[in-house]
């Protein structure tokens, strides 16, 4: 009887969190749409980052800063680099070296600006 009752409490809870991931998706597709449409002050959506994304974005605003200075040497750009890398995983963008495109300091400004705006 206690295996039954425990076959049971595992298929429910197997269920249970199917059923939190199919949520989970569908509000980050919610968010994405809203962000897509820039609807986040329509909908009072405030963006939550995690200390991980904002260590990548404190650190890519110190590197900009490094940038226009014009006092950057290799290890910059190779931190650069590194953290770019890390905040497109983080935000579940594709990092595919096969479209590689050339480092653009406009882009690493627009990550920044999008920071700030928070």
């Amino acid at each position: 009887m206690k295996d039954l009752l425990d076959l049971e409490t595992e298929l429910e809870i197997k269920a249970l969190r199917r059923e939190l991931e199919k949520l989970k998706d569908e509000n980050d597709r919610f968010r994405k749409v809203i962000e897509e449409h820039d609807l986040v002050e329509e909908a009072k959506i405030t963006k939550v980052i995690s200390p991980e994304e904002k260590i990548c974005l404190d650190g890519i605003m110190h590197l900009t800063e490094v940038f226009k200075n014009g006092t950057f040497d290799k290890s910059d750009v190779t931190n650069f680099d590194f953290l770019h890398k890390n905040i497109r995983l983080i935000r579940g963008q594709s990092n595919d070296t096969k479209k590689k495109k050339k480092f653009d300091v406009n882009e690493a400004l627009k990550i920044v600006d999008g920071y700030k705006d928070k």
